[in-house]
Parts: structure tokens; sequence; C-alpha cells
């Protein structure tokens, strides 16, 4: 518990929002690969700006979300890579169109689903949903 609350200290300062919301972010692509792997699961990559208010926005209403935040948790090994304050992995930015948010469903490598910023699934909770059961098909 000790160690959770210093994770999310260090995540909270670093960043001075709260991305995390109550999904399990890995802070790191490279972690999230092995994780991935280990376990099976996609890796659910979101690429965001600091000053992006569609970005903030998910961490906001979505990833605070019980269903969603579940949903992910679940089936997914998510990473969040904040493009302005972090280099993006290349095997990633291969993928990357440069709008935020970009949301990329990858899995050995290679991406198997993408959906870029698109107000009808950033403010319709079931929309999301419904793209991130997409991205496991």
């Amino acid at each position: 518990m000790k160690k959770l609350f210093l994770v999310s200290f260090f995540v909270i300062s670093l960043f001075g929002f709260d991305w995390a919301g109550k999904v399990y972010w890995s802070m790191n692509y490279e972690v999230a690969k092995k994780l991935s792997q280990r376990t099976n699961k996609p890796i659910f990559v979101d690429i965001a700006l600091s000053h992006c208010p569609p970005c903030k926005y998910l961490a906001t209403h979505m990833y605070v979300d019980d269903k969603i935040a579940s949903f992910i948790n679940k089936n997914f090994i998510p990473v969040l890579i904040i493009a302005d304050e972090e280099n993006v992995p290349t095997e990633v930015a291969q993928y990357f169109s440069g709008y935020t948010p970009s949301l990329i469903i990858m899995k050995n490598g290679r991406e198997i689903y993408q959906f870029s910023f698109d107000r009808e699934f950033t403010t319709n909770k079931y929309k999301f949903l419904d793209y991130l059961k997409k991205g496991l098909k």
C-alpha cells in the first residue's frame, strides 16, 4: 500500500495532473511490452500531450469510470506516453499520427487497432467502451 501511495504521488507530482484515473498505467513501454508477452494481453497505448484538452478529458471522465477502467485493466496492458515530456518509443512512433489523443492497441510490436480523437468516443462512455472492445477482435 505504501508503495502504491509513493508511485501515485510521484506520478501526480511529475505531471502536475492526475492522468491515471482508475487505470493501472505502465509508465514505460518496454515494461508494458514484457508484461504483454508474459500475459498474452495486447498493449493499450495512450499518447497524450500535457496541454491537450481532449487528453485531459479522457483522464478525468473516461479513465475514472469504473466500467471503462475495469475493462482496460482486465483486457490490456495500458501504457501512457506524454509525448511532449518523453520520447515516443520507435516501435510506437511509426503508428503515431501526430494527433492527440492517439489510442493504439498493439500486439507483438504491431498495431492491431487505432483510434484518434473523435468527439463521439471521447464524450460518450459507451462509444469509448465499444472502440476498446473492437480492438480485441
